[in-house]
């Protein structure tokens, strides 16, 4: 192989391994939001999501436009696990302390 084709399949191989592990997490979410009630694919619940990579092969998951009142959902949940997580933690430290 010439440099070049060395180059050029390394760099493939990092895209497919970016997109692999972006698309492992996109579904990940995808269960998550699935069991909040979100449904992805429903243009009134979650339109698009999607695991995508750059060339380099920096996996990213592309969330798409979110209705309000989902990103209102999400926000709620994420606001009540930090509530959870911290009273657990004070939780913790007034046994230890």
């Amino acid at each position: 192989m010439t440099p070049e084709t060395e180059s050029a399949a390394r760099q493939a191989d990092a895209f497919m391994t970016g997109k692999r592990r972006a698309d492992d997490v996109a579904f990940m979410l995808g269960r998550v939001l699935a069991h909040m009630g979100i449904r992805v694919g429903d243009p009134d619940s979650w339109p698009q999501l999607a695991g995508r990579a750059s060339l380099s092969g920096e996996p990213y998951v592309y969330l798409g436009t979110v209705p309000l009142a989902t990103a209102r959902k999400v926000i709620d949940a994420l606001l009540y696990a930090q509530a959870a997580k911290r009273k657990q933690d004070d939780r913790d430290l007034g046994h230890d302390g």
